[in-house]
């Protein structure tokens, strides 16, 4: 298509959204039995949008489900009419306030982001520099929830695509053990088979939101988050996928987190499948639901001690705050369309906003998996990857540290009273978080954290989270008194200047204080299996983040004599191992002739270290 030719078009779509608009509040303001007449033109109207847009599809390089809300808009119209025919005006109401207004407002949304902001990778850069603006500005006001009075204490939104059964029994567990507060029951059918969209009708809840074409989790979610503020009359948003149940006393203890502090913008509870450090041992089996009541029944029971800040969940089942999605919906971005990603993207958001996420401890819900997502989710991981690299700069795996997370809970800490921490090249903060979470839970009061970091692109997520955040060069400038812990929040070996980072830690710490650090086992069975075959990264460093050209081999001997010298000197190491590597281990030795001894095997099971460093003088 020629530039002047796309350029028309472009604009033509733009004007039809316009008028679409304009018809949206019209209808709103006027009443829709009054104006039916209007659902017809405003049918081909959205027609007319879908083609036009459908034109342009070829020129689209960003993956996108821009044709399947299309087919959508138009048949909820019809829809809509068809209820008003019927007699139903009040039926017609609801579709049209929950399901027709919020898509087509999303859509216009959705189609300018495609066809504007990611028409180029320029483009796209500059969109993400206004949204971080944006992010900015509301980091720097003060959270608060806005005045005003609510008809129930939840909005309670189920999204299902088809498997009636696994449905049916998530919305039981919720009348069955929604007790402590008033709700409403949103369901949002995604596409679903005849048989289970019928059902769904049939049942006696108002809202049913209702599209025949399935748009995929990740852009129901997005027209969810966004759009809900809207439509909703609870003071909170319950989230809930269709694979989820949810037990005992759930709504009590997110409730009360949630009224705890107006900078919460998330809380999520625990259960049996989940990755992210989300999920908890079970002792019941997998279907057995009487077990897993009775587990949840002696399991759920407020205790603010267990709640956790974190810097990144998973919404399998969230409370959210209103005000928060509101606040950020310009940034709940279209471009992680395909499932993936498009978590670790919104809780990039709300920690950049200064929001906090908080995964509560005690209270456990259970999960399936797959349900909503579906099987193929891994299939497009590599893709919201590239993608979160391509909007952050960063790799969004490596930047959580989470082996650094999983090593803090291997030692045990006799810290009390307040503590001031101080965080190097915290990344994401993952670690940082899950150590003063640690802390709390030992019974420590305040807790404040400052933090440096080599990196500038990982500025914006420390100042989201932490007291003082700045550039390691301008530590004197930023940093103020003594402090009781340092922690090394990523890899040692990824410190660009690791002397550096070592100097500003231990330089800072009290006598006695505590330096936590971790660094990775090149010769884990993982590196050695990939130089054996051949198959190594194209820059031939062995990486969990093959971009990287930083990564360095970190060794004891010049760990400990370089913090020696800094006055420090060892007080615990921990080997972090991987045993599901055991067999193969085994076998790795034998087809290398190497006898078995325990010492050779560790190594290979070994993933890194973690060691705690105390300040001598």
């Amino acid at each position: 298509m020629e530039q002047n030719a796309h350029e028309t078009l472009l604009s033509h779509i733009f004007e039809l959204f316009g008028t679409g608009e304009e018809a949206v509040a019209y209808l709103k303001d006027h009443g829709l039995a009054e104006n039916q007449y209007l659902l017809g033109d405003l049918e081909a109207l959205c027609a007319a949008i879908a083609s036009a847009v459908e034109q342009l599809a070829p020129q689209i390089k960003l993956k996108n489900k821009l044709k399947e809300i299309g087919l959508n808009a138009p048949l909820t119209v019809k829809r809509i009419a068809a209820l008003l025919d019927m007699g139903q005006a009040d039926a017609a109401q609801v579709q049209y306030t929950c399901s027709f207004a919020p898509l087509f407002l999303f859509w216009r949304q959705y189609t300018e982001f495609f066809l504007l902001h990611g028409a180029s990778d320029e483009a796209l850069k500059d969109w993400y520099a206004q949204e971080r603006e944006l992010v900015r500005h509301i980091r720097q006001t003060p959270k608060r929830d806005a005045p005003g009075e609510f008809r129930f204490d939840f909005s309670i939104i189920v999204l299902f695509y088809g498997n009636r059964k696994m449905t049916k029994e998530c919305l039981d567990a919720i009348e069955t053990y929604t007790r402590g507060h008033s709700y409403e029951l949103i369901t949002f059918d995604n596409g679903s088979d005849p048989e289970t969209t019928a059902w769904c009708e049939g049942l006696p809840h108002v809202k049913k939101i209702y599209y025949p074409h399935n748009m995929g989790s990740s852009a129901a979610g997005n027209l969810i988050f966004t759009m809900a503020p809207s439509y909703m009359e609870g003071k909170y948003l319950l989230y809930v996928s269709n694979d989820v149940i949810v037990t005992p006393r759930y709504d009590e203890i997110l409730w009360t987190c949630m009224e705890s502090d107006p900078r919460i913008a998330m809380a999520v509870p625990v259960c049996n499948s989940a990755s992210n450090l989300q999920a908890i041992s079970v002792p019941y089996a997998k279907n057995d639901s009487k077990g897993m009541f009775a587990f949840a029944e002696g399991y759920n029971h407020c205790d603010p001690k267990k709640w956790e800040d974190r810097s990144r969940l998973f919404s399998i089942l969230a409370c959210m705050r209103p005000d928060a999605l509101k606040q950020m919906s310009f940034a709940i971005d279209p471009f992680f369309c395909y499932d993936m990603f498009a978590d670790d993207d919104f809780s990039c958001v709300l920690r950049r906003m200064g929001c906090r996420q908080v995964l509560c401890k005690d209270v456990f819900v259970h999960h399936y998996g797959s349900a909503t997502i579906g099987e193929g989710q891994f299939q497009v991981m590599e893709l919201g990857r590239a993608q979160f690299r391509q909007k952050y700069g960063v790799d969004g795996w490596a930047a959580l540290g989470m082996d650094l997370c999983a090593a803090l809970g291997t030692f045990s800490m006799s810290v009390s009273g307040s503590v001031r921490i101080l965080a190097l090249n915290p990344m994401f903060g993952e670690s940082v978080l899950a150590l003063s979470n640690r802390l709390r839970a030992c019974g420590c009061g305040e807790i404040t954290v400052d933090a440096l970091t080599e990196d500038g692109r990982y500025l914006e997520d420390m100042e989201g989270l932490f007291q003082r955040s700045g550039l390691l060069r301008d530590a004197e400038q930023i940093l103020e008194n003594r402090y009781d812990i340092a922690i090394v929040g990523c890899n040692l070996g990824r410190c660009a200047d690791l002397r550096g980072v070592l100097h500003a830690a231990a330089g800072r710490l009290k006598p006695g204080g505590l330096l936590l650090t971790q660094y990775e086992n090149f010769h884990s069975l993982s590196n050695l299996s990939a130089a054996l075959t051949g198959n190594l990264p194209e820059d031939g460093i062995f990486l969990h983040d093959p971009e990287d050209l930083s990564l360095r081999i970190v060794t004891d001997g010049a760990l400990a004599a370089a913090l020696q010298g800094e006055g420090m000197a060892l007080d615990k190491s921990i080997s972090l191992t991987n045993d599901s590597w055991r067999p193969a281990a085994e076998k790795l030795l034998d087809l290398l002739g190497i006898q078995q001894e325990d010492g050779a095997r560790d190594v290979l099971l070994s993933l890194g270290k973690f060691n705690v460093w105390r300040k001598q003088f």
